[in-house]
């Protein structure tokens, strides 16, 4: 049987205005006035590849959590602590509120880091007392991994004259701090998908497993600050993302058959995976069955190479040959004639 296989790996600013007649803009107050804006968040995901239990794709944030701390970089002081954003009404917000005074606030946000946001998270020194820091302890369960993503955002609470203006939403734009590698599996032909059982395919030498620290850079600086030390335009600049204490990179990671055991020759999602990036991928093998009985395919990608926040595909095709007897017969051994005469 002869196997065919194909390889392809692919590798904000605030919304505000000014008025001295709070009826015109509901964002925009007197200074003194108690009216209170509620801080809401306008996300994207950058290149986007997880919500949970699958990768966010795209540039929309699909995410179905997303936690937030906040420091005032005006007063030197921390804002609020690990705080759930929710998404209703078309904004995601938190329950929390603007100073009624000129401001900027600081803000640093993970979302699906786990199913609860909360174990494994640690928010500088405390969830209440944050710095400008939070670790995510990811483990080694492929199954259940997720497309960990975080975020930083600034907002401005600005004033003219004897008005106050609020930002609209704060734009948080995230990154994704795994790799992803999907699978996608197809049959050659008629004859090999009804031939062809997919088992698992297990990927060699690559970890799931770590503790990723993201740190937000301008944590303490104000806007005057911000706009000195962040080039014009930046949306990077300002938080980073650092992975450590890997787990063993030898460990398998095996993505099983998604619900289906005979192969189509449609292209079949097969399973995907996020991983720590730059640890590199040795192989992966297929198990497959042909007749009955099991065989293991070994591949070898020509890189690999693993980068935070890039999407790898392996598009897997699969053929069987049937087997085919060319019969001959061999001729008789010519023992000779003998003439026999009577």
């Amino acid at each position: 049987m002869k196997k065919n296989l194909f390889f392809v790996a692919a590798a904000a600013l605030m919304l505000a205005s000014c008025s001295n007649d709070v009826k015109i803009n509901e964002n925009t107050v007197p200074v003194g006035s108690n009216k209170q804006q509620e801080i809401a968040f306008a996300p994207l995901a950058k290149k986007a590849h997880r919500k949970p239990a699958a990768a966010v794709s795209g540039t929309a944030f699909t995410s179905d959590n997303m936690m937030v701390t906040a420091y005032n970089a005006t007063a030197a002081a921390n804002f609020f602590g690990a705080t759930a954003f929710e998404y209703a009404d078309s904004k995601w917000t938190g329950g929390k509120y603007w100073p009624l005074s000129p401001v900027t606030i600081n803000f640093l946000a993970i979302a699906n880091a786990n199913a609860d946001n909360e174990a494994g998270v640690t928010w500088g020194p405390s969830e209440t007392n944050p710095t400008q820091s939070v670790q995510i302890v990811m483990t080694d369960n492929s199954s259940a991994q997720r497309d960990l993503m975080y975020a930083c955002g600034t907002g401005t609470v600005t004033q003219t004259g004897n008005a106050l203006s609020f930002p609209e939403n704060v734009p948080m734009a995230f990154k994704h701090a795994q790799a992803w590698i999907l699978f996608t599996v197809k049959a050659g032909d008629d004859a090999s998908a009804s031939a062809i059982t997919i088992n698992s395919i297990t990927l060699n030498s690559v970890s799931c497993a770590g503790t990723y620290t993201v740190t937000h850079a301008n944590w303490n600086e104000t806007a005057v600050t911000r706009a000195a030390a962040v080039p014009a335009g930046s949306k990077d600049g300002d938080v980073s993302g650092v992975w450590t204490a890997v787990a063993d990179a030898s460990n398998k990671a095996a993505v099983k058959a998604a619900g289906y055991s005979a192969l189509t020759t449609s292209v079949q999602t097969f399973g995907d995976l996020m991983v720590v990036p730059n640890t590199g991928i040795a192989s992966f093998t297929i198990n497959y069955r042909v007749d009955g009985q099991d065989y293991n395919y070994t591949y070898t990608p020509a890189s690999t190479t693993l980068a935070q926040a890039t999407k790898y595909t392996y598009n897997i095709s699969l053929s069987v040959h049937e087997i085919v007897i060319a019969p001959t017969v061999e001729d008789w051994a010519n023992g000779g004639s003998t003439d026999v005469t009577l």
